[in-house]
């Protein structure tokens, strides 16, 4: 079964939010070491450890977040470790109807619908910290854009938020990550990944209808040199930069036609 259609056919009606093919790994019996579920905002807001420094669980009382953006037409690829951990996931989440079923309509991905748009270069959630971190990162080369196609920075937003996507290894969320139970090498969602981009998103790199930027995990990825396929070093990947005067920036305004 392909990522997005494993993905697509994923119950995720009740907490702990685990994938199928990884209830074998994250077992309950871990719970207490790796793992954490939180049902509410309440719960997790008067929690004594709540937004504590260092917290490397996985926190299953989320929906994972696998990728973003429309994974069959998207040609700007995103490779990255997995989804951080802020104090508004929680609610948004769990407060806020709209977020909520825009994480499970983006995981439902279905073929056919109307064209996807990346989540968080979405200004209906501009409040949360996840377009807030995509946003800051991209911001330089959303103005490069708006300027070489003479429109606002709002359309050069919306354009670029039709054109990439990104793909967790690891679809669970937590404040920093620490391989503590292997969970890459391990898990069928961290499998799913790594086989979507080398059956799916890699051939249309070689082909010129594609980019992938490796950013994060990047020895995992296991990618092949290649002038479409930007993997970042050690020292790019700690920062994970997208400016355009970074290699994963200039590569984006490149495919797009923008001159750097």
């Amino acid at each position: 079964m392909s990522l997005l259609d494993a993905w697509a056919r994923w119950d995720s009606k009740k907490a702990p939010y685990v994938f199928d093919g990884d209830r074998s790994v994250l077992k309950p019996e871990v719970a207490n070491r790796a793992l954490l579920t939180w049902t509410s905002w309440s719960e997790a807001y008067g929690a004594p450890d709540f937004c504590a420094p260092g917290d490397a669980r996985l926190h299953l009382g989320l929906l994972p977040q696998p990728f973003f953006g429309d994974l069959r037409n998207a040609s700007i690829y995103v490779l990255l470790l997995n989804p951080g951990l802020s104090a508004d996931d929680y609610y948004a989440e769990y407060e806020v109807p709209a977020y909520r079923e825009a994480i499970r309509s983006n995981l439902r991905q279905e073929p056919g619908a109307e064209p996807g748009s990346f989540l968080f270069l979405d200004p209906r959630f501009g409040w949360h910290a996840g377009f807030h971190w995509w946003n800051r990162k991209l911001s330089s080369v959303i103005q490069k854009i708006a300027l070489a196609k003479n429109t606002s920075l709002a359309e050069a937003r919306a354009l670029l938020a039709t054109k990439i996507a990104s793909i967790e290894m690891v679809p669970y969320h937590s404040a920093t990550f620490k391989d503590s139970g292997r969970w890459v090498e391990r898990l069928e969602s961290a499998k799913l990944a790594r086989e979507f981009v080398r059956d799916f998103v890699l051939p249309r790199a070689r082909a010129g209808e594609a980019i992938i930027i490796a950013t994060r995990q990047v020895s995992a990825w296991n990618l092949p040199q290649h002038p479409g396929v930007v993997v970042y070093s050690p020292g790019e990947s700690r920062a994970a930069h997208l400016t355009p005067d970074s290699r994963g920036g200039r590569a984006i305004l490149r495919h797009l036609g923008v001159s750097e």
